[in-house]
């Protein structure tokens, strides 16, 4: 036992050793949560079990040695060290190492990765560019000294022997090789002279084709303007970027298969071409040979056709004159009505007439008034006849006599007066003017 008191810091620093010292390197499976993942490039997270849990810290550089992405809920197998982190007083798992539970760390990664880039649409075959017919330059990006140039050499040669190929020599496995890829692949893409590219190497484990399931390989191909085949591995191996490039084939020796044409059949396809173009234009032109001597029997001489087109002018010029002569005589005719309607229309011509109308008028008028006259003056004859034989004047003319009062009012009987009324008393030849002094009546 220690002789007096321990500090914190002390009694912290003998667990630690502790610990350490008997535990040594531990393997610890779990499931990871309250991952944490802070600007210094540490990770730190919780291994836990149904009843359990430990706090871990992967630092920097470890991590980086890590193929796949870390999340919560994993279940894997971590190896390290325990050890005490004193300002807090907890123990804790340095981790130095970290394998999947039930899948190889590299299975893993690759299926994180393939997920993410499927989800950015790089496998999408709305991306895939068509490859060229007839290649005037050919790119091989691998290994310079392995088999797969070899294959791929001698398949171009074999089928088109003319094609220039280009080999851009990197490592094909390895640390650097990811990089290297890339590199060649961005560099190929540039160059005018090649029109499709070839990536490649032979088969291997997944380590040895790990390179190629790199993001920035992949990245590299999806982003090329130069059509891309992916030939890596065996037909059962498949990468990441087989899945970016535009075309995947089977084998190196398949890509180049796929590329260049066998020359010799070409050429007599083309031979075969030439000779139906050849004779379809033997055929066409013995048409037109045939077309050209029925046209040329058919031809006129020129000097007929400007005889008819003379013809054809003297008859229309002989209908022009005939029309403009029979246009002017319709207008002359037009000019001499107008003349004549102008004529009547004319203020003299207008008077005469009118005077001539007065005139008439005039002497009907006269002749009206005077039968009327006439007419009027028999009329007042005999108007004057009847008037006078009942006009009670002419009854004076008799010898008789008319009494009137003094308002004028024929006196017809004795009950009209009375005595001393005046009376006027109208003869013939005059008045009289007289009183009532009496009234003798009538004896029956």
């Amino acid at each position: 036992m220690s002789r007096g008191p321990l500090t914190v810091s002390q009694l912290t620093r003998r667990i630690k050793a502790l610990l350490e010292e008997n535990l040594g390197r531990v393997l610890v499976q779990g499931e990871i949560s309250s991952l944490a993942r802070p600007a210094s490039g540490h990770i730190y997270f919780t291994l836990k079990d149904q009843d359990s849990q430990i706090k871990a810290a992967l630092f920097k550089g470890n991590a980086a040695k890590i193929p796949f992405d870390l999340d919560n809920g994993q279940e894997l197998l971590a190896q390290g060290r325990v050890s005490v982190y004193g300002p807090r007083g907890e123990y804790q798992l340095i981790v130095e190492s970290l394998q999947p539970v039930g899948v190889g760390a590299l299975q893993l990664a690759f299926e994180q990765l393939k997920e993410k880039l499927k989800k950015r649409g790089w496998f999408e075959e709305r991306h895939k560019k068509e490859l060229p017919f007839l290649p005037s330059g050919i790119g091989v990006v691998t290994s310079p000294t392995g088999a797969v140039i070899k294959d791929i050499l001698h398949v171009l040669d074999r089928r088109f022997d003319s094609i220039p190929v280009l080999i851009a020599p990197c490592m094909v496995q390895g640390e650097a090789a990811a990089q290297a890829i890339a590199k060649q692949i961005k560099k190929l893409d540039q160059n005018p002279d090649i029109d499709v590219i070839i990536v490649g190497r032979g088969g291997g484990s997944l380590e040895d084709l790990w390179a190629f399931n790199e993001e920035l390989v992949a990245e590299a191909i999806f982003q090329a303007e130069t059509p891309i085949i992916s030939a890596v591995g065996h037909e059962t191996d498949f990468t990441l970027a087989d899945f970016v490039s535009d075309l995947r084939a089977p084998t190196p020796t398949a890509a180049a298969e796929l590329i260049a044409p066998i020359k010799e059949e070409l050429l007599a396809s083309l031979s075969q071409t030439e000779g139906r173009l050849n004779l379809a234009f033997a055929n066409n032109f013995s048409a037109l040979v045939q077309r050209l001597k029925s046209l040329q029997k058919r031809l006129k001489s020129p000097d007929w056709l400007i005889q008819t087109r003379v013809q054809r002018i003297d008859e229309l010029s002989l209908r022009l004159s005939q029309g403009v002569e029979k246009k002017i005589k319709e207008l002359e005719n037009q000019l001499h009505i107008l003349h004549l309607d102008l004529k009547h229309q004319a203020p003299n011509f207008k008077l005469e007439r009118l005077e001539i109308k007065r005139k008439a008028l005039y002497d009907r008028l006269g002749s009206a008034m005077n039968q009327n006259l006439r007419e009027a003056e028999k009329s007042w004859a005999e108007a004057s006849s009847l008037l006078n034989s009942l006009s009670p004047l002419a009854v004076l003319d008799r010898g008789y006599s008319l009494t009137q009062s003094k308002e004028n009012n024929l006196i017809e009987s004795l009950a009209q007066v009375k005595v001393g009324d005046e009376l006027m008393v109208s003869l013939r030849d005059g008045k009289i003017k007289t009183k009532v002094t009496a009234l003798q009546p009538n004896k029956e």
